[in-house]
C-alpha cells in the first residue's frame, strides 16, 4: 500500500491509494514536493516508479528488500538514505519481537519512509507528534528516531513485565517450559540491544552532519532524542542481565524442586517395601512359618506391615527434615 501524506494550512492531510494510480496522482500533480509517501510491503516494481517520480536512487530504496539490512546512513548528491532498525511484534500471544529495517529516503522534493512490516512505529508519530511537517526533513526525521526509542522502551517494559510472571511461576516449578520462555525472551533482548547500538551510531552520525546542526530551533529535539535512546539502551543492557542471572538461578531451583520430588517418592518407595518384604515372606509355602494356623494370621500380619511402615515412615521423615543430624 502507498499512502500520501501532504501539509496543508499546518494540518496533514492523509489519502491512501492503489499502486496502480500512483502514476496517475503524479501526472496530474496531485503530489506536490513536500509530500510524504510511505510505502508497506513494497514490490520491486513500485520502488522503481517512486524512484522516477521522486528522483531518490533506486538502490536507496530498494535496501528496504534485505531484510538482513543494518542500520547506516548514505548519501548521493541531494538525496539521503537512513537505514533504522525497528522492533515489531512476531507472536502476539508469547509477545515475542524481533527487529527488522525501517527505511527512510528524501531530497529537496520529496521525504519516502518503507516498511516491509507492519510496524508500531508511525503509528507513534501521528499518535505523539503534534505538528508533523513532511518538508523538514531533519525535524521530521529526529521525531521519528525519538518515537522509536520510546517504542523500544514500551516493549522492554511488556518484556520485563513478562519476566516477572515467569518468574513466579518458576519458584515451584520442576519443569522446563518457562526456562525456554524466558530464553524466547533472551533472544528478543539480543535483538533489541543489537538494534539499539545500530540506531545509536546512525544518531551518532547524524548529529554530526551539517544539515542537523543548521538549525537552533531542532537542538532540543536532537538532545532529547539522543537521551531517549541511551535510556532505552540502558534499560535493555540491564533487562538482559537481570534475565541472564535469573535464567541460572531457576535453573538450579528447578534442580532442587525435581530433588525434592524425587526424595519424597524415595521415601514412599522405602516405607511400601516394609509390608511388601513381610508379605513376601508370609506368602513363601513353609509348613513352621509363625502363626501359619492361627485363625486371625491375616490381621495380624497386617498390624505387624502396618506398624512396622509408621515407624519407618516416622524415622525417615525425622532423617530427612534435617532434625536427626548431629549438630
Amino acid at each position: 500500500m502507498i499512502r500520501v501524506f501532504k501539509e496543508a494550512n499546518k494540518k496533514l492531510d492523509e489519502f491512501d491509494i492503489e499502486n496502480k494510480d500512483f502514476l496517475t496522482l503524479h501526472e496530474n500533480n496531485l503530489i506536490p514536493k513536500g509530500s510524504w509517501i510511505h510505502v508497506s510491503d513494497p514490490s520491486e516494481e513500485i520502488l522503481s516508479e517512486i524512484s522516477k517520480i521522486t528522483s531518490i536512487p533506486l538502490d536507496f530504496l530498494m535496501s528496504s528488500l534485505d531484510e538482513e539490512e543494518s542500520a547506516r546512513i548514505d548519501k548521493d548528491e541531494d538525496a539521503s538514505l537512513i537505514v533504522l532498525d525497528t522492533p515489531f511484534l512476531i507472536d502476539e500471544d508469547k509477545k515475542l519481537y524481533t527487529t527488522a529495517p525501517f527505511i527512510i529516503s528524501y531530497n529537496q522534493g520529496y521525504y519516502v519512509t518503507i516498511a516491509r512490516h507492519k510496524f508500531e512505529l508511525l503509528d507513534e508519530v501521528f499518535k505523539r507528534v503534534k505538528l508533523i511537517e513532511p518538508h523538514k526533513h531533519v525535524r521530521f526525521t529526529l521525531n521519528i528516531i525519538y518515537r522509536l526509542a520510546t517504542l523500544f522502551i514500551n516493549y522492554l517494559k511488556k518484556l520485563n513485565a513478562k519476566t516477572e510472571e515467569i518468574e513466579q511461576t518458576l519458584r515451584t516449578s520442576t519443569k522446563n517450559k518457562e526456562i525456554l520462555e524466558l530464553m524466547d525472551i533472551s533472544k528478543c533482548l539480543i535483538y533489541f540491544s543489537t538494534a539499539l547500538n545500530a540506531d545509536k551510531a546512525v544518531l551518532i552520525k547524524l548529529l554530526k552532519l551539517k544539515e542537523f546542526n543548521e538549525f537552533e530551533a531542532d537542538f532540543d529535539l536532537m538532545e532529547d532524542t539522543k537521551v531517549e535512546l541511551d535510556q532505552a539502551s540502558e534499560m535493555c543492557s540491564i533487562s538482559r542481565s537481570v534475565l541472564s542471572s535469573m535464567t541460572d538461578a531457576f535453573g538450579s531451583v528447578i534442580n532442587n524442586n525435581l530433588n525434592s520430588v524425587m526424595k519424597t517418592l524415595s521415601v514412599i518407595t522405602i516405607v511400601l517395601s516394609v509390608p511388601t518384604l513381610i508379605s513376601s515372606l508370609y506368602g513363601m509355602n513353609v509348613e513352621d512359618i509363625p502363626l501359619a494356623h492361627h485363625d486371625l494370621a491375616f490381621w495380624i500380619v497386617f498390624g505387624i506391615s502396618l506398624t512396622f511402615a509408621l515407624i519407618a515412615s516416622i524415622i525417615l521423615i525425622f532423617l530427612s527434615s534435617g532434625k536427626g543430624r548431629k549438630k
